[in-house]
């Protein structure tokens, strides 16, 4: 059986909530965006076909990293490669085990690149894309395709991603990002942005990964390790 589809819904609050015809709206998926919500609701069967990793996850939920650190108060201007991004998360109440009921598991993912429409079209079925539709024009939103929601998928964590990397780049002088063209520079040796993800690991290693076609990302770059003699413990759902 597939898993159920999250689709987002117009709030009352005017922003957008991921919510299931079984149990209505689900928690902390509350959103400025559609594709947020989207992100948000579905963060387990995403994550899982490679669309999006802990840094478009943190976003969603977020407003972006800048919001998020703005938000964390004490942090701003605060390394991210001294808390991470799961430290970070946990710092302002979006630790993964509180926003989804997810362990830090949830948020690592295979990392494997060339996801296509069909694949994602086997879990977005036509009954779901019609729900989706109906609910995108309640909210004054266009009809989306299948093709339309994996490009907005895709932009959506090539975008997160440059928010981290951005940010990392502030850090390191060996760190570069090249906006112009998607680009990540590491010690002259240059990446595709497109094929890159945030990966938190069960143990709390953070790093960034490059995406291999049916194989688990290879880390390219440590952003940030557990302390020696600390677990990495996520807050539990009190739900």
């Amino acid at each position: 059986m597939l898993p159920l589809l999250a689709i987002p819904v117009l709030h009352s609050s005017g922003a957008w909530i991921a919510s299931t015809a079984a149990s209505g709206y689900i928690a902390s998926t509350l959103s400025g965006t559609w594709i947020g919500a989207f992100v948000l609701g579905n963060a387990g069967i995403l994550s899982s076909l490679g669309l999006v990793s802990a840094g478009g996850i943190l976003t969603a939920a977020g407003g972006g990293v800048a919001a998020v650190f703005g938000a964390a108060g004490t942090l701003t201007g605060t390394a991210l490669t001294t808390v991470g991004l799961g430290s970070l998360a946990q710092s302002i109440g979006l630790a993964p085990a509180t926003l989804l009921g997810m362990g830090p598991i949830g948020w690592a993912i295979s990392g494997t690149a060339f996801m296509s429409a069909a694949t994602l079209g086997y879990f977005v079925s036509k009954a779901s894309i019609k729900k989706i539709n109906e609910e995108r024009v309640k909210g004054g939103l266009g009809e989306i395709t299948i093709k339309e929601l994996l490009k907005e998928l895709v932009d959506y964590e090539v975008s997160s991603m440059m928010e981290i990397l951005t940010k990392l780049s502030k850090e390191r002088l060996d760190f570069k990002v090249r906006k112009s063209d998607n680009t990540l520079i590491i010690e002259g040796r240059e990446y595709d942005i497109g094929n890159l993800v945030y990966q938190i690991d069960e143990d709390g290693t953070e790093w960034i990964g490059l995406k291999r076609k049916f194989r688990k990302a290879i880390n390219i770059f440590t952003v940030t390790k557990p302390v020696p003699g600390t677990d990495f413990i996520m807050t539990p759902d009190p739900t």
